[in-house]
């Protein structure tokens, strides 16, 4: 991300406003999180710093520094490395997925892991994750998006059977974010607010933003029975989950009639992939899952 004077001056707030509250609390570690730790910032963001002890202290609250509000919070020691824990290894089959629902119901405090920069650390202590670590959170974090994006899916396939179809417009445009998050999770960035999306989504530096990609039109009255719009969801899905999964196996037949039809997505969990659709979840090797890919991609340019 190109600097710009609110983002210097930010950091530098954040550096002051660290150097203070390790005075204040003796041993202390202190990082900076969240999008400002990406090099993301606006003329009125504010700065997010953790606050790490080994006891519950009282929570420091927020303060101005230049007219920049800064807010605090603050965790215990052992309650980061319970945050940590569930970045050791990507869990959840189709018939187990309570680790999953523990790790969606925590996935802003392990967005925070992900993009913690410390700001009191001695230089050769040890970095905040583990590059096996920051692996496991990109498959959390994409597989939430998989999961969120089933679950509008569904409330399209109910709108649009029940004719109500100014509502499918809006489920459908929140559908294009989640899909386009999907895709920047994949290329390796941090599930941050929707409000990123520009910036997540640059290719390089010469690019610092670029608009979120929109969704075809959609055609709700022959959606049942011919839903070519719905391909190019199917297979930017696809596309992020095999940017994390990869396979080189052979492709397999698969029914395409039956499964590449309006609402059938894919999702990957450690048991191997499968395609859902609604409660229906139907299972896949590799080889069909690069069958179903290449022909959602297809359907896609029609």
């Amino acid at each position: 991300m190109t600097a710009t004077p609110w983002l210097d001056t930010r950091l530098k707030v954040a550096e002051h406003a660290a150097a203070a509250l390790a005075d204040e609390y003796a041993g202390a570690d202190v990082w900076l999180v969240g999008a400002l730790a990406e090099g993301l910032a606006h003329q009125h963001s504010d700065v997010d710093l953790l606050l790490i002890t080994q006891e519950f202290v009282t929570g420091p609250g927020s303060r101005l520094i230049h007219g920049i509000r800064v807010d605090v919070r603050a965790e215990r020691e052992t309650t980061v490395d319970d945050w940590r824990t569930l970045l050791d290894a990507f869990i959840v089959t189709r018939g187990a997925i309570a680790t999953f629902r523990a790790v969606r119901a925590r996935l802003s405090d392990l967005t925070l892991l992900r993009t913690a920069r410390p700001l009191t650390q001695a230089p050769d202590q040890a970095a905040v994750l583990e590059p096996e670590q920051w692996a496991t959170y990109q498959r959390w974090a994409l597989a939430d998006r998989c999961e969120t994006a089933a679950s509008l899916t569904e409330d399209l396939l109910g709108l649009a059977q029940a004719g109500l179809y100014p509502h499918a417009d809006l489920v459908w445009d929140q559908l294009a974010r989640v899909v386009a998050q999907a895709e920047t999770v994949a290329a390796g960035a941090p599930l941050l607010g929707e409000k990123w999306l520009p910036s997540l989504l640059r290719q390089d530096d010469a690019e610092p933003c670029r608009p979120v990609p929109a969704l075809p039109e959609p055609q709700w009255l022959s959606a049942a029975a011919h839903s070519p719009f719905f391909a190019s969801v199917q297979t930017r899905v696809a596309d992020a989950l095999l940017a994390l999964w990869p396979t080189d196996a052979e492709p397999e037949p698969v029914d395409e009639a039956r499964l590449g039809g309006f609402g059938w997505l894919p999702q990957r969990y450690s048991d191997g992939w499968f395609l859902r659709r609604g409660d229906v979840r139907v299972p896949l090797t590799d080889g069909e899952i690069r069958t179903w890919q290449n022909s959602a991609a297809r359907r896609a340019r029609t």
